[in-house]
């Protein structure tokens, strides 16, 4: 490893690889691309990054840049911290975060004196390096390359656009499966009238290149619909299909990879559902309101997801807990991660989630002695479709307001607490009619659902 990586990884106390690390890294470092199949924090980010800046350490100095590489994301929150992290571990100044539509060749519109994360300021008297790993979601990503309707033109010239698609050597979609549209059977008709940001990316990359760029798609949820749709994207056939690797694994068989369900809910959490009189969106809050008020006695870290179901803005939210003067103050993810300046964006994330830099505690946290750790409670409020894969540090307890779309949604939910080997709390409030329904998910999921009243809270 390069020395930053190696000081990263090792301030971090990570002398081993996880199971997914140790199963992709050398297949990825060797240029094959692959599907990532493995669960909520097990390590998949650095499994695809680290073969990734490693080469860009290799061939840092070189007087032509060897290839782009592009990491999609679903959601501006989790390209904020794929790239906190990439900073980390990358050269100087070859990191970009995509926050909006941009040039994606130009100078980005700010640049920041170069920290000790890594920066895009001169280096000891040597010149900034031009960035070659861009992060971003795929809508910014797509906006930057072609425009949209709302534009007199894109920010990316046509010939700059071009060049750029034909350099792309490696192309990541991190959380494939919300990336593209999968079909649940060849007979589904539903998607047929657009294609999604990340699917003409990774068609026009897959042309443009002749199939020589590297195509990583990483996800916990995999199967053959997944693997057919990713197929199709790319003008591959399914027998075509970049193979999966599954660090829980040792098969690469194909009907074994596809089978089952691989992403699961860490063993330390505990699952509670909170019914209560009617699903209006008063009592769901006022019921949230008095969750919160109880697990605050012991200072906890908590993340409030609303779903899709409930009906409920992140902003009406945040101004119903202030209005019951709520402890600890309400933030919102999406305004946390607010700001005018890609380097500013990664910082509040570090902030949050304690992926600080080299020197510091590394990638994700430092082990710090229990009697040091921070007591510093906080509640972070956001939405289902944003909080898939985001690592918040510490996090104690996930409150859900309402039912969530499926099952895997709520397993994606849950994996934000419970990880690193730390006890976690998960704790749904729900109407009577959708705390049946998700008692009902128990065998499906592997885990038990304990029903506690709003007046139990206490005791957990």
């Amino acid at each position: 490893l390069s020395e930053p990586a190696g000081k990263a990884l090792g301030t971090a106390s990570f002398s081993s690889p996880s199971p997914i690390q140790e199963a992709a890294i050398t297949t990825l470092a060797g240029g094959e691309s692959a599907i990532l199949h493995a669960e909520t924090g097990s390590g998949k980010t650095l499994a695809y990054l680290l073969p990734i800046t490693e080469a860009l350490w290799r061939e840092q100095g070189d007087d032509e840049p060897n290839g782009f590489a592009v990491i999609l994301t679903p959601t501006r929150e989790l390209a904020a911290q794929v790239a906190g992290i990439a900073q980390v571990l990358a050269p100087p100044g070859t990191v970009r975060l995509m926050y909006r539509a941009s040039n994606m060749l130009g100078d980005p519109l700010r640049e920041h004196g170069e920290s000790e994360h890594g920066g895009l300021a001169e280096r000891d008297g040597v010149g900034r390096n031009t960035p070659r790993l861009y992060v971003g979601s795929a809508k910014a990503i797509m906006t930057s390359l072609y425009g949209d309707a709302n534009m007199p033109a894109s920010p990316t010239s046509k010939p700059e656009a071009a060049y750029f698609l034909r350099n792309i050597r490696w192309l990541v979609l991190d959380e494939v499966d919300r990336l593209l549209h999968v079909k649940k059977s060849r007979g589904d008709t539903r998607f047929k009238q657009h294609e999604r940001p990340a699917a003409i990316i990774a068609a026009a990359t897959a042309r443009m290149t002749l199939g020589r760029s590297q195509i990583i798609a990483v996800s916990a949820t995999v199967g053959r619909p997944l693997r057919r749709e990713l197929s199709r994207v790319i003008g591959l056939t399914t027998d075509e299909c970049p193979r999966t690797i599954r660090g829980s694994s040792d098969s690469d068989n194909d009907e074994e990879q596809t089978k089952g369900r691989a992403v699961t809910i860490p063993g330390l959490v505990k699952n509670y559902v909170t019914p209560i009189e009617g699903n209006s969106n008063g009592k769901l809050l006022t019921a949230a309101f008095q969750v919160i008020n109880k697990l605050n006695k012991k200072k906890r870290k908590m993340l409030l997801v609303l779903t899709r179901g409930c009906g409920i803005s992140t902003k009406n939210t945040i101004g119903a807990l202030e209005h019951f003067r709520c402890k600890p103050q309400p933030i919102s993810l999406l305004d946390a991660l607010e700001a005018d300046g890609s380097d500013r964006m990664i910082e509040i994330h570090r902030q949050v989630s304690g992926a600080t830099g080299v020197g510091e505690t590394g990638y994700f946290q430092a082990k710090k002695d229990e009697a040091e750790e921070s007591e510093e409670e906080y509640l972070l409020v956001t939405g289902e479709d944003t909080v898939r894969g985001l690592h918040l540090d510490g996090l104690d307890v996930v409150l859900i307001v309402g039912r969530p779309h499926g099952p895997d949604e709520y397993t994606h939910i849950a994996g934000r607490t419970g990880r690193a080997g730390k006890n976690g709390k998960v704790i749904s409030i729900v109407s009577q009619d959708s705390a049946g329904h998700i008692k009902s998910w128990e065998r499906m999921l592997d885990v038990e659902f304990d029903i506690i009243s709003l007046e139990e809270i206490d005791s957990i």
